[in-house]
C-alpha cells in the first residue's frame, strides 16, 4: 500500500470521526499506531488537513437563519472587498465566482435583523456595486466533506 493510498484511507476514516484515537484508526486501517500519527502529522503539515472542528448545529445555537448573497464588485476593488468579507465572523463561505456576479458569500444569522445589517453593511464596502440575496428556506444537504476515493490519490 502506498501512502497516498493510506493517507486517503485515513482521510476517510477522519471524516467519519475525527475523535477517534491512534490506536483505534491504526486497527482500521492494519498498521501500526506510529505510522497513522506520521501520516497524521504529514498531513497536517502539507495543510491537506487544516484542522478539527466539531460539526455544529447552528440553528440549535440560534443562528438559524441562511442567506446567500451575489455581489457585484468594481474590477480594481475586487480584492479588497473579498478580503474585507473574508474577516467577517458571520459569513461562513466568501468566494469569488464568474459568471453576472463576481462574489458570492453565505451567511449565518439570528435574524433578519442582523441579516438585514450585514447586506447594509457589504452594501458600503468601496467598489460594491450591487447585491441580490437569497434566504434559504431548507436545506437538503450542508456538508463540506466530500466522499474522496482511492483514485484522487493518484492526482
Amino acid at each position: 500500500m502506498t501512502y497516498r493510498n493510506l493517507d486517503m484511507r485515513l482521510i476517510r476514516s477522519l471524516q467519519r470521526d475525527a475523535r477517534r484515537s491512534l490506536r483505534s484508526l491504526a486497527h482500521e486501517l492494519s498498521v501500526a499506531p506510529s505510522t497513522v500519527g506520521h501520516r497524521l502529522d504529514d498531513l497536517v503539515d502539507r495543510g491537506v488537513i487544516r484542522g478539527f472542528k466539531p460539526d455544529l448545529d447552528y440553528a440549535q445555537l440560534g443562528m438559524g437563519l441562511v442567506a446567500v448573497t451575489k455581489i457585484k464588485a468594481r474590477g480594481d476593488a475586487l480584492p479588497a472587498i473579498v478580503q474585507a468579507l473574508a474577516k467577517d465572523p458571520r459569513l461562513t463561505h466568501v468566494y469569488e465566482i464568474t459568471g453576472d456576479f463576481d462574489v458570492l458569500v453565505i451567511g449565518r444569522f439570528r435574524n433578519e435583523a442582523e441579516m438585514n445589517s450585514e447586506i447594509k453593511r457589504m452594501l458600503g464596502l468601496e467598489g460594491i456595486e450591487g447585491t441580490n440575496t437569497s434566504i434559504v428556506l431548507s436545506i437538503a444537504k450542508e456538508s463540506a466533506d466530500l466522499e474522496l476515493d482511492e483514485d484522487m490519490s493518484s492526482k
